[in-house]
Parts: C-alpha cells; sequence; structure tokens
C-alpha cells in the first residue's frame, strides 16, 4: 500500500499555517485526519498526501511550493530517516542509505542510483501518471539532497542537469539552490 509518513506531510503544514494558510480545511478536503500528524511515524495513504501537497499549491499559487519548503528544511524533520543519513560521513554513504532505506519514508516511489561513467544519477519515480503532488514530493526530495551535498561539498556545488517527470505550467523560480 503506497504511504508516507507524517512527519512528511508536516513539513509542508508548518510553513504553510506560517503563511496565513488554513491548514486544516485542507487536509480535511485530501481525508487526512490532523490529529495523524500528532504522530511523525503514522502512515498517511500517499495518494492523500499528494492530493493534500496539490491543494497547498493551489492555496499559495505555486506549482513549486516544494522548492520553497526545502529550502527552508533540515533533515530532523524525517526523524530516524533522517538521522540516519545525516550521519553518514562521505557523499556515497548519504545516496546510499538515503537510497536504501527511502522505502523507511515512502512507499510507492522508487528511489535508485545509477552510474554513468564518472557521474552518478539519483532517481526517482512514482507509480502512475506524474501529477503536481507527486511533483512536490519529488522536488522536496531533490531540494533536500542538493541542500545536503552543498553543505557536505562546498556551498557552490551544483547538479550538471536536473530532470522532472511533471511538466508545470509555470517556470521554476529562481532559487539558491
Amino acid at each position: 500500500i503506497p504511504a508516507t509518513r507524517a512527519a512528511c506531510v508536516n513539513r509542508f503544514t508548518r510553513p504553510l499555517e506560517s503563511l496565513g494558510v488554513a491548514v486544516d480545511p485542507l487536509l480535511s478536503d485530501a481525508g487526512i485526519p490532523g490529529e495523524l500528524l500528532e504522530c511523525p511515524e503514522a502512515l498517511v495513504p500517499l495518494d492523500r498526501a499528494f492530493k493534500f501537497a496539490e491543494l497547498a499549491c493551489h492555496a499559495v499559487g505555486s506549482e513549486h511550493l516544494a522548492l520553497h519548503l526545502g529550502l527552508r528544511h533540515s533533515l530532523d524533520e524525517y526523524g530516524f530517516y533522517g538521522k540516519f543519513i545525516r550521519e553518514s560521513r562521505t557523499v556515497y554513504e548519504y545516496l546510499h542509505k538515503g537510497v536504501s532505506l527511502y522505502n523507511l519514508l515512502i512507499t510507492g516511489q522508487r528511489l535508485w542510483l545509477t552510474r554513468h561513467g564518472d557521474q552518478f544519477r539519483l532517481n526517482l519515480a512514482t507509480a502512475g501518471d506524474p501529477g503536481l503532488g507527486s511533483y512536490q514530493s519529488h522536488l522536496d526530495t531533490i531540494t533536500t539532497t542538493i541542500a545536503v551535498l552543498r553543505s557536505s561539498i562546498g556551498p557552490f556545488w551544483t547538479p550538471a542537469e536536473i530532470c522532472l517527470a511533471y511538466r508545470s505550467r509555470e517556470n521554476l523560480p529562481e532559487s539558491d539552490l
């Protein structure tokens, strides 16, 4: 059953509240009981989490909400998963742990590494058609990964290429990323 941890949904709720967005109606419309989010390790059906992310995007008027939110967060918000991968000593160890334990955080998505010569690619896929909600998950994962790698490698490191399956109607905004 595709699911995500409540901690992943909470990554959206707190910043939305700080922007003045009424989160409870969005949770209700997505079919997520608000009290479920009080337990970060609780499971939320992935389709409901994606619906919530989509509703949140509409509420703030941006298809790239997770890009902005991802720049504000740390790995600690991912609970055990975040703590475990944050303790990595090398970039390879970080990526390997992140990929191998990703299903502790989200099921119904797949994260994997591929090697192309002297380059590695971090790949992320969601079953079904890529929609606005799953796009938020992809953006959050990419943003968090780049931010963590920059803190390890250096602030000016950037991936050579980023490819996203979702075709947004608006351009990606300029960011520190």
